[in-house]
């Protein structure tokens, strides 16, 4: 759990804090700050865009932004009688070499940022399957940057390649944190935690699992990863997957056909989930040898293909 909290704060607080303390401080010339500013605002941007905002609050990116400008006001003017010029010596190089590969690490990754908004394949069209006021995009997106499903492609994770353009969604409190707390271990302190999940298209139930538990965060069952979860046939080439459901909150079989107002279960933690949040991926077939041992298919939401840090909206529709 210590691990886990570092985790957090250390790409959110702790090294963007360094970072903006660094940009206050004098270089030896203008055009040296000018590069270090260019390289700590190509870090903020890079934060601001794939940091794991939810896990303190999602209003923290615009702070940092603020924190960035003042940073920066504060900065330039204390060198505003600085030479424009002067050639580092010595130890001097160092700040401008660590700015130069932070400069260059920050454009690297807000390309492929960019990048995962690239849809990489014929996408399924689905409804929002969460209506509770905004969902939050936890993992998602085409490069791995954005979206850690894609750690499917080694060969040894080949049977659950099906989730590869798969997407995590919780839900917020106003406050712009998931959780009450920062890793909190009761389930209910999660905001996602029992919501109501619909199905995402007019379909028919292929598998269902609803008896498995839900554990406490950050216990896993690696064993069964998709954990209480429904599998439905969306169109005759697509098939979806929901998973990490709420022991004993399925509440369709085999065979039912369903529609955007049918409610299939609620949220839980059961499967291979550090904390509640709902799974949803789609595939060409139901699979082979396992579940997810099918081709993937990415998944759209109204004509749109959501990457991590988006927040859908939803129109609260769908029968309790």
């Amino acid at each position: 759990m210590t691990l886990l909290i570092a985790s957090a704060l250390l790409p959110l607080l702790i090294l963007p804090g360094a970072a903006l303390v660094w940009l206050t401080r004098r270089s030896p010339c203008r055009l040296l700050w000018g590069l270090k500013a260019a390289a700590v605002g190509g870090y903020v941007g890079l934060t601001y865009h794939l940091g794991s905002w939810y896990m303190l609050s999602t209003h923290g990116r615009y702070v940092l932004l603020g924190l960035f400008a003042v940073g920066a006001g504060y900065g330039g003017w204390r060198m505003r009688h600085q030479v424009f010029w002067t050639r580092p010596r010595g130890w001097q190089w160092a700040g401008p070499g660590l700015a130069a590969v932070l400069l260059l690490l920050s454009v690297v990754g807000l390309r492929q940022r960019n990048q995962a908004r690239e849809i990489p394949a014929p996408p399924v069209n689905l409804t929002v399957p969460l209506r509770d006021g905004p969902v939050y995009v936890a993992s998602g997106g085409s490069r791995s940057i954005t979206n850690p499903h894609l750690k499917v492609d080694a060969p040894e994770l080949q049977t659950w390649r099906g989730q590869r353009w798969g997407l995590d969604l919780v839900q917020l409190y106003p406050s712009g944190n998931r959780a009450s707390g920062l890793y909190p271990t009761a389930l209910a302190r999660y905001a996602v935690f029992g919501a109501p999940v619909y199905a995402p298209c007019d379909g028919v139930v292929e598998t269902t699992a609803g008896s498995l538990p839900d554990r406490s965060p950050p216990a896993r069952d690696t064993a069964r990863k998709a954990g209480n979860h429904v599998l439905l046939r969306c169109a005759p080439d697509a098939y979806v997957l929901l998973a990490h459901l709420k022991q004993g909150s399925v509440r369709v079989e085999s065979g039912d056909s369903v529609s955007p107002d049918t409610r299939l279960g609620r949220v839980g933690n059961s499967g291979n989930s550090w904390e509640p949040h709902l799974h949803i991926s789609a595939q060409d077939t139901v699979g082979t040898s396992a579940l997810l041992d099918a081709d993937p298919r990415p998944i759209t939401f109204d004509g749109r293909f959501p990457i991590r840090n988006d927040v859908v909206r939803t129109n609260g529709a769908g029968r309790r």
